[in-house]
Order: C-alpha cells, then structure tokens, then sequence
C-alpha cells in the first residue's frame, strides 16, 4: 500500500492542498453557473422590454401613418382640390397625440399645415430643394413609396420624424405626381407613447437609432445613459424605407459584485474546512498503514518462497512420482491428468505392484535398483492402455538423498513419447515415399537445394550431386517474368503452398512444362524450416490440350478463331480496355452477294474464298489485333487498345475499316479465274461502357445491315449512346405516366421562417416513390418531363395537391396564414390555359389564394415578357404572390425587372453555400438583398444551412430564410414535427 498510495502517509499536507484546490475548483464552477443563470435571466428580462417597447414603438408609428394615406386619399378623391384638408386635419388629428402638425405640399412645396398656429415658418418650404431633406424627398417621389425621415430640427422648434408619402394623379390615361402628404411626429410624444420613460425609472439604459438609408451611416434618435450600453440586447422594427433598432443594457452592468464576492467568500471558507479535514484524516491513516505494511512484507517473502517452488514444478511438463523402496507411491505431479492410469485417490500410499501391469511394474522396479547403484537411470520405455488411446512413455528415476536411517525414495520421471514415436514412424514412411514417380526436391529456408530423388534426375536431367548445394535457379526457362516468381513466393509466404504449371529447361537446354508444388514445412512456431517441392513433366499432355484446344477453338477451315475462342478475346479485350481506360471496336464484315458464288461456281470455290478472305483479314490489322470467322461469309474483327478518346477511337477504327475494304475489294483468282467480292462492315465501339458481349454483337450486325442497307461494299458505325439514351428516355415516360395514375407522386415541404424563427411558409418539392428503385430524384424525372411535355401534368397534379393542402391547413389555427410556395416550369406558365387552369383549380378546391406563391426562374422571364407580365398581372389581381427563384444565376434585366408584379426575390443557395468564404458570393448576395429593399421587395435565402450563414443574411438586411438550418423537406403528416 506505501508503493500504491505515496502520498497517503508521507505528504498529507500536500494531498490536503490538493483537496483544498479541488473542492475550490468546483465551488468556482458552482459560482460560475450561479452568475451565468443570473446573466441569462437578467438578460432574458431585457429582452422582454426591449421587445414590448419596440413593438409599442412600432404599432404607434404604424396608427400615425395611417393620417398619411387618408390625406393622400383626400386628395385623390378631390383631384388636387384641398379645401377640405382643414376640416379633414381637425376631425383626425385629436386621434394622434404625437403628432405635431400635418401637411400638404403641391410640387414638394408646403402650402397647407394644420395646425396653422405655431407652424406659420413652414409654409413655403420647398422639401426637394432644401440641402437637408431633399434627397429623402426625392427619393419618396422617384420610388412612389411612403418614407420617415429623422430625427430633425423641426421649423417649429424641437426634434421630430417626418412621414412623407408621394401623391400621384391620374389623368386621360397618365399618371403624374402631384406632391406630398407629410406627418410630423413630435419625438418626445412618440417616445411617451410607447412609454420609453419609464426604462429611466427601471435603470435601463437605451438608444433608439436607424441606419441613415441615403449614406448608411447610424442616427441617434433617442439616448439615455449611453455610458453603459455595453453587450447590449438589440430589436428592430422595419418602419417605412428603412429599419429602427432599440438597444438596451442594465446601468448597473450585467454583474452584481456584491453577491460575486459573498459567493467567493463562501467558496474560501467551505473549502479551508474541508482541506483542514484532509490533513487530519490522513495523519490517523499513515499510523494505520505503517503497521500493515511490516506485516505484508514478511506475507510477500513467505508467498516468493512457495511460489518459487510451484514455479519448479509447474515447469515440468512430464508425470512426477515419488515412490519409496518397498514401491509405496507417496506424491505425484502433473499437469496432465488424462495421462493417469487411475485417479490420485486410487493410487496414493499404494504399491506399485497391484496397480500397473506386470511388464510394467518389472520395468519400474528394475529402473529402481538402477537408481540405487548409479543414483539415477533413464532409457527405460513402457506402454499403457489408456482411456484416450495406447501411449508410450520414457521413464528416468533418481534416488532422493536422505539419511541412513531412512527408507530410500525414488523420483520418477514418466515422458509421454507417443507423438514422438509416430513421428519416427512417419519419417520412414515419408522416405520411402520420396523415391515415387514424382520429381520431387526438397531446400532450405534460403533456396539451397538439400535433396532430391531419382524421379527428379530423370526428369531434368541433373544429377544429384550436380543440383545439391544450388539453387533451383538453374531450372529457369527465362519464359517468366519476374513477376511471376514474385507473385508466387508471395502467396507460398502468406498460404504456406502454390501449385501450378511452369515453363523449365532441362540440363540439356530443352524447355517444357511442368506441374509444380510447393509447399513451406514449418515448426511449431511457425518458423519455415523446409520447402518441399513436387514436380510432374507435362509435356505430353499440353501437346494433347493443344491438339483438342485446336478442334475447340478454330474453324478447321479458315484456322481463324471460331464463335468459342471470339467470345474469350472479346470478353477479355473489353476487361483490358475498362482496366486501360481506352476504348476498343468491333467489326461486322459480311460478303455481299456470297450465295450467288456458292450458287453458280460450287461449295469449294466458295471456301476457296474464304480462305483468301481470312489471309487478306490478318494482313489488313494489327498484331495485337482479333481476327475470327462467326459462320458462313461472316468475319468478326476485335480491335483493341485504340484510344481514350472517343472520336479519335472511331477514326482509328474507321480507317481499319477502309483499309479492309481496300483490300478485299481486289479481284480474286480462284482456280484460274478472278472473282470480285465486296464487304459490309458495321462498327461498334466498346470500352466506354458496361455492355454484354451478345449486346455488343448485335450492336455491330446492326451497324453492318446498316451498311447493306446504304448501298453495300461501305461501314457504318452504331451509335449506343443515342440508342441507350432513346431506351432510357422512353422507359422513364412510361414510369412517370405509370406514377401518375398510380399515385406514386408526393409533395413534401420544406419550411421558411423570419428572423425571429416563426414558420411563414413552406415550399412544396416534388417526391417520387418507385415501387422497385424507392426515391427517384427530380434531377432524374424532371428533365424528361419537361422534354416530352409530362411536366404539364405533374404540374397541374402540384396545383392540385397544394391547394388541397392549402384548405386542410386553413382548418387549424397554427397552419390558418402559411404561405405555400411552388415552382412553375417555362412550358407549364406559357400554356394559354394557365390562368384558368390556376384559377378554376382554387375555386374548385376552396384555397385562399393569397396563401399561394409561384416561383418563377430568370430564365422564362427572358421570353415573351409582355404576355408574361399580362398573366402575372391577372393573377396577381387575385391575390397570388410571385416569388423570383435563383435570383442572380441567370439572365437578369432590370430593365424589366422593375415592370414585373414580383413580391419576393429568393437568393440561390449557390451563393449562400460560400457566402462566408467567398467574397464574390458575398457580394452578390448583399446586392440582392439591396436591391429587393430598393425596391421594396421581400428577400429570402434558399440553403441555409448554418447559424453563420442566417446570421450574415440578417445583418446584411435579410429576414427571411429557408434550408436544412430550420428544417428538411418533409412530408404534410410531419411538416408541424419539423425543427
């Protein structure tokens, strides 16, 4: 225990600091936790006003511009004439306390205020002309939208935000502006409104301020305490061209140190206490372990001493007696019981003599008297009987030193020899096998050849004493590469043995084949000691193999490969040009007009021809090249190792090809008489692709009818990538029709939130569940869809399906206001029926068609925008909203932008992916994002998928986020469940 614990006896003061360290740790982790919980509930608080307050703002602002509008109505209604503005301004303005005054100005220049009294220096102020205000006013006049400036010194005195709101007429037909509508907002009511005050009571401190929308520089517009809005608590509130934020911090800090230092000062104390504790403890402890280690010092010398001696024993793995000379058997020892001829309790204090066989017995006391003599004896051997089976065993005995006054013991040894004894055994069997039929060889570890039997000699030719003592090197034909030899020493190295043919030269320089095995003899720890090598001279049998591979292989009349030995080289051309990466092609060549020879001249001119056919064929390609005959007048030409490039390949080919042609097109002389035939050759590439040899085969006779069909005597080539494409594009028609009527199709939707994380809206995505292949992706289906006109089904079936959703998520509260969005592909919006179809679709469902949103590409937008703008228009006259989706990767005019009936840019997740490594992506997406609020448009980014990236958007101005951040696209069932 001294040795496992040091420090339990020799340094307690040391471990008692330890304990006063630690336990001071934690009580500064429970500190920590203590204050962070009180930071966060403070901070949680603050949050709450903030939020009240900026609401409270936001809602009073939003009820004073209402006067606004109903001004800006006044003078519609009146076509410019004003004479009722005062009378309108006396019955509203009592509704609105901060406000200050209203006003009208004709042109931008003020000319009516109501209240007159106390604003008479106002009138005549020109608000496009004037250096403070004009850019803002311009800017409400060239957008047509409401603007607040402020805060600014107001004529009348004080600081104030004035409401501005352009007033257009229209006249024969024309729109033209008339002038402003303007509020002005006393900032010291507003702020009394929303009760801002009462934060100076609660010790808040806080800054109401906006971003200057003309320079993008900060404006205070309201400050208390400013000295302590440090790690402040922001909300913002968009107000009209722009955005208010109120920020508010705790004047006292976000720490209170009084009850930080009465934490520590509890911490300190608690743990002095426990340290002190420590101390004691330890001391009583290092008594209590001084005593218990003498006494296991002298245990551990006492156990060394007994272990030692079983150690000893242990160690010898035979039988061990110890027998006395009247033959009593006192003790014994093994390790292997199965070895005893009866259990101890039989046998212990028992003579010998009644318990072994007779032989046995005579041979124990004979080893005794021995012992007696000489003080030992061994070389004495005996059998057993023994339930496993009939062991032999050695026997050695040695007479235990002990006083003359002592019966003499013995101490026998009995060593089981049985596996020995049929080792032995084996070992002659294993040398009269050696001199069997088979050469055989027999080397050490490193190669040198130690053995080798007569079979052997005869064999190769070598004498024994010319090969022992070399290595089998000297039996190499020189017809292996050494890769050979390499490959097979690794598998004789990893499974112990090889078997296979090889090419040899015997002494007199003669190479043949031979079956050769190898096999690694190793000891019991997997050593290698030997190899054993046996060898068949096969020469004969490779001559027979050759005779029948002929029959089997080549066309008896041509000496060409036949159909069998094609079908081998094409397999294997096409396994070397997908290892290769290069591309290989297959020629079709048939006779044109065969039949009429054999038909006039006979069979035998007939294979007289395909005979010089076939010459004219292996003369015409390469070496490395196929030539076979299929049957009849039809030839197969395997070209291999051409080219990666796929063009290339075909003009390599195509110039064999000609070359063929070229060369059979020559006249004939057959017995006497020249003949002409001509050849159609198709062509077919492979290599490129996965394709079955009788695919491949049909592929090149397609091409060769092909060429028959264009005139004979020519080659054509058969292109399966258009045949491929043609299966593959008509097969997946026929599946999505299937889908259709079978209702594989399904809609899932993807959430999209504000800043504030509140679901607004959800995107419906197309989903297709194949019986067979399960989830079959858009990219896959769409493109045909939209290339073989299907897309106008599966997009009226969306229509559809969303509007039904539409009318089950209005029956429930938290779905009643969610906004479905859905992509409308270019051919589906240009069908002339779209607008009834959408419209008569919502009527007979039910759906509100303000909750539906269609998302509409650059791209489509480029073609035809006049009867696009029209349906818009129409549609949008209904309440649907628009949605511009991939904003930025496509075509984008501005010049038509701005007459689109647009709601909403969406930013294409290819920027939002690299936004925050990416400067270009970054600045594309801030560009968006300005330009939607240029023109008073709502912004939404597509694949958000870190707190990062909605971050960044927010700060940049974007509110409106949609991707796997907020959730995946699920199914309706799910969509509530969704994070």
């Amino acid at each position: 225990m001294s040795d496992a614990f040091p420090l339990l006896y020799r340094r307690p003061r040391l471990l008692a600091l330890a304990v006063f360290l630690l336990c001071l740790l934690l009580s500064a982790l429970v500190v920590w936790n203590l204050e962070e919980n009180y930071r966060h509930n403070q901070r949680a608080d603050i949050e709450n006003i903030a939020q009240n307050h900026a609401f409270l703002l936001r809602d009073s602002l939003r009820q004073v511009l209402t006067l606004n509008y109903s001004m800006a109505t006044l003078v519609r209604l009146s076509k410019g004439n004003t004479q009722a503005f005062d009378a309108v301004a006396a019955e509203l303005l009592p509704y609105f306390d901060s406000v200050s005054h209203i006003s009208l100005s004709p042109n931008g220049i003020i000319r009516q205020v109501y209240p007159l009294a106390g604003n008479e220096k106002s009138i005549g102020f020109n608000q496009l002309s004037d250096s403070l205000q004009n850019l803002e006013a311009v800017r409400a006049r060239d957008s047509g939208q409401m603007t607040l400036t402020g805060p600014v010194s107001l004529v009348q005195g004080g600081t104030g935000v004035i409401a501005r709101l352009p007033i257009f007429l229209h006249e024969a037909g024309e729109s033209h502006f008339w002038g402003f509508a303007n509020v002005t907002i006393r900032l010291s009511r507003l702020l009394k409104t929303a009760n801002i005050q009462q934060l100076n009571s609660q010790d808040i401190a806080y800054k109401l301020w906006r971003i200057n929308p003309i320079d993008q520089t900060p404006e205070a517009i309201a400050v208390h305490a400013p000295a302590y809005l440090r790690n402040t608590v922001d909300k913002s509130f968009d107000v009209p061209n722009g955005t208010w934020v109120l920020t508010m911090a705790p004047v006292g800090g976000w720490v209170n140190g009084w009850r930080l230092a009465s934490e520590i000062f509890l911490a300190l104390v608690i743990s002095g206490l426990l340290g002190y504790q420590t101390y004691l403890v330890l001391k009583l402890q290092r008594r209590k372990i001084n005593l218990q280690s003498a006494v296991q010092e002298q245990t551990r010398e006492v156990m060394e001493a007994r272990a030692q001696l079983q150690a000893t024993l242990d160690a010898i793995p035979d039988l061990l007696f110890e027998v006395s000379a009247d033959g009593v058997i006192h003790n014994f020892h093994t390790h292997r019981p199965e070895l005893l001829l009866l259990d101890p309790e039989d046998f212990l204090g028992k003579q010998v003599d009644g318990l072994m066989p007779k032989e046995v017995t005579a041979i124990i006391h004979d080893a005794m008297r021995e012992a007696s003599e000489k003080g030992f004896s061994n070389g004495k051997y005996y059998g057993l009987d023994l339930p496993g089976g009939r062991r032999e065993f050695e026997l050695s005995t040695a007479c235990k030193a002990v006083s003359p006054e002592v019966q003499k013991h013995f101490v026998m040894i009995s060593r089981d020899i049985t596996e020995r004894r049929q080792a032995e055994e084996e070992l002659r069997v294993a040398a009269t096998a050696f001199e069997a039929r088979e050469g055989m060889m027999i080397t050490d570890p490193a190669g040198v050849i130690l053995r080798v039997n007569k079979a052997f000699t005869e064999i190769t030719g070598y004498s024994a004493n010319e090969v022992i003592g070399n290595n089998p090197r000297l039996l190499n034909s020189g017809h292996h590469e050494p890769e050979f030899y390499a490959d097979m020493w690794r598998i004789i190295t990893t499974d112990g043995s090889w078997k296979g043919e090889i090419w040899n030269r015997r002494r007199s320089g003669e190479i043949y084949p031979e079956w050769l095995t190898i096999t690694a003899v190793k000891n019991s720890q997997g050593e290698t000691t030997h190899y054993v090598s046996t060898l068949t001279d096969i020469t004969e049998r490779k001559e027979n193999e050759a005779r029948i591979n002929n029959l089997a292989f080549f066309d008896p009349l041509t000496q060409l490969p036949n159909r069998r030995l094609l079908q081998d080289r094409l397999e294997h051309a096409i396994a070397a040009s997908t290892r290769k990466q290069t591309l290989g092609a297959l020629l079709f060549i048939d006779l044109d007009d065969f039949k009429t020879l054999n038909d006039n001249r006979g069979h035998h001119i007939g294979d007289l021809l395909l005979v010089a056919v076939a010459n004219r064929l292996r003369m015409a390609v390469r070496a490395q090249d196929t030539v076979a005959r299929l049957g009849g007048d039809e030839f197969l030409v395997v070209l291999e190792d051409l080219t990666p490039n796929h063009d290339q390949a075909a003009a390599i080919a195509q110039q064999i090809a000609e070359t063929i042609l070229e060369s059979l097109n020559e006249a004939y002389n057959l017995e006497g008489q020249d003949y002409f035939s001509t050849p159609s050759i198709g062509i077919s590439l492979f290599g490129d692709r996965l394709v079955h040899i009788d695919e491949l085969l049909k592929q090149a006779d397609q091409a060769m009818y092909h060429a028959k069909a264009e005139g004979r005597n020519t080659c054509r080539f058969f292109d399966p990538e258009m045949q491929a494409h043609t299966a593959q594009r008509f097969a997946l028609q026929h599946e999505i029709r299937e889908a259709l009527i079978q209702h594989q199709f399904q809609l899932f939707y993807q959430p999209q939130v504000d800043y504030t994380g509140a679901v607004i809206g959800a995107e419906a995505l197309i989903r297709w569940f194949h019986p067979q292949r399960g989830m079959v992706s858009p990219l896959e289906f769409i493109p045909i869809a939209e290339e073989s006109g299907l897309i106008l089904q599966l997009g009226n079936w969306i229509v559809e399906e969303a509007c039904h959703q539409l009318v089950r998520w209005s029956q429930h509260p938290a779905t009643r206001e969610l906004v479905i969005s859905i992509n409308v592909s270019a051919r589906q919006f240009q069908q002339a029926q779209f607008v009834m179809q959408l419209l008569t679709a919502l009527q007979r469902t039910g759906a509100n068609p303000h909750c539906l949103k269609l998302e509409l590409t650059e791209s489509m937008l480029v073609q035809n925008p006049q009867d696009i703008i029209a349906k818009m228009d129409e549609l949008k006259n209904h309440g649907i909203k628009f949605s511009l989706d991939d904003f930025g990767t496509g075509y984008s005019s501005l010049a038509y932008l701005k007459r689109l009936p647009i709601n909403e840019l969406k930013i294409d997740k290819s920027f939002v992916n690299d936004v925050l490594v990416d400067s270009n992506d970054a600045a594309i997406a801030r560009m968006i994002i300005r330009l939607a609020q240029s023109m008073e448009l709502r912004v939404i980014a597509e694949g958000v998928e870190t707190k990062a990236q909605r971050d960044w958007l927010e700060a940049q101005g974007c509110l409106h986020y949609q991707g796997y951040y907020f959730g995946k696209p699920v199914a309706a069932a799910e969509f509530g469940n969704s994070p």
